[in-house]
Order: C-alpha cells, then sequence, then structure tokens
C-alpha cells in the first residue's frame, strides 16, 4: 500500500470540484443541520442560508476504499465523471498552480428547467499529518463569459480523511444558487435527493 504522501501527490492531480449533487457558507455552524436522511453510510444535512432562498447540503459518507482510488473516481475536472448526474460537461480553464483549478460546467437540469452553467475556482489543502484533503470551491464568474445559460454560483468544500488504508470519511458541503426565475421550493427538495444519488454513486463506483 502506498505512503500517504504519495497519495497525497496523486490527490494534487486527480481531485477537482464536484457538484449539485451538488459541497457552502464554510464548516461554522452558525445555524444547526437538520439531518433529513440517514442511510447508515450516507448521511444528508440542510441548514437554511442568510439571503437565499436556496439551502446548504451537506452529505458525509464512509466509503470503504482507499484515498486515491476514491480521489480517482472523483475525476480532475475535465469531462464529466461518472457519478455525476447532472453534469453535462465539465472542463478545467486553467490551472495557477499544483493546487488551484478554475472550472467550467454545464448542469444538465430536467425539462422545463433550462440548464445552468458555473464557472468554480477550486484550491486543494493537503494535511499529511491528519491524513486529510480539503478542497476548497468558490464561484469565478468573470473568469469565463456567459453562454447560452443561465449562469449558477456555488460555495463549498468537501474533505476526504483516510481513516485507514482501505476506508475514507467525505463530508461535502455545498450552497448552490441556481439563479433565473427557478422557485426555491422545487429545488430544495431535488437538491437533497441528487445529493444522495451522486454520493451514492461515487461510495458505489469507488468501492468497486
Amino acid at each position: 500500500m502506498p505512503e500517504f504522501t504519495t497519495v497525497f501527490r496523486k490527490l494534487r492531480h486527480l481531485l477537482a470540484v464536484s457538484v449539485l449533487s451538488v459541497p457552502c457558507s464554510a464548516w461554522a455552524a452558525e445555524t444547526p443541520w437538520a439531518l433529513e436522511q440517514d442511510e447508515g453510510d450516507i448521511q444528508i444535512y440542510t441548514r437554511p442560508v442568510a439571503d437565499s432562498p436556496f439551502i446548504e447540503v451537506k452529505a458525509t459518507a464512509l466509503i470503504k476504499a482507499p484515498i486515491e482510488h476514491v480521489a480517482a473516481v472523483m475525476g480532475d475536472g475535465d469531462n464529466c465523471s461518472e457519478w455525476r448526474a447532472m453534469c453535462k460537461s465539465s472542463e478545467v480553464l486553467g490551472t495557477p498552480s499544483d493546487t488551484q483549478r478554475t472550472i467550467y460546467m454545464v448542469l444538465d437540469l430536467p425539462w422545463p428547467v433550462a440548464d445552468r452553467d458555473m464557472v468554480i475556482d477550486s484550491v486543494i489543502d493537503i494535511d499529511r499529518s491528519a491524513k486529510t484533503v480539503n478542497v476548497q470551491l468558490q464561484s469565478a464568474s468573470s473568469k469565463y463569459p456567459e453562454q447560452d445559460y443561465v449562469r449558477a454560483t456555488t460555495t463549498g468544500q468537501y474533505e476526504i480523511r483516510a481513516l485507514d488504508n482501505q476506508q475514507v470519511l467525505l463530508t461535502y458541503i455545498m450552497h448552490t444558487d441556481l439563479g433565473g426565475d427557478l422557485s426555491a421550493n422545487l429545488a430544495n427538495p431535488r437538491m437533497i435527493e441528487s445529493t444522495y444519488e451522486d454520493v451514492k454513486r461515487l461510495q458505489v463506483l469507488a468501492e468497486k
């Protein structure tokens, strides 16, 4: 089994943004999380966000696979990864450093809702002593011109923490404003469903 220092070097090139399930107003818990779904190895939580009709979603998942395998399944931002159900297309626009990426993604939303796109900066922080990778996500709409889509914005982060050589704990937090005239009453329940579906798909693929 590779040393974690080697694994983390691989993660610099493997980890990138993951959206919608689709995770934020950071880890700070100004508002308590409400448990929405508990499926054993996966839990889904939500909380309101000030000045936004769209909820923030958090997923925690135990994935029984090595950390480098989980990272490989998550993808590198170029082309949609298999676990992202709503991803229509994705590409890396730039890599300012080994730990930074700017990614453009198009989301395939169900008819009659128009598809969305978003531009996101992704910054990776690797803590070798804690065997943890943390990825911060922030919208960067000004870095790519508007296309024939409704522009969405998102902030979030996710953490992958190796529990041992064969399993990790994923914590995923995301707040996405889908823009346009989409009703939050319609979007919020779907965000909960799609977050669970995507994280479950990631878990299944990583554990193969």
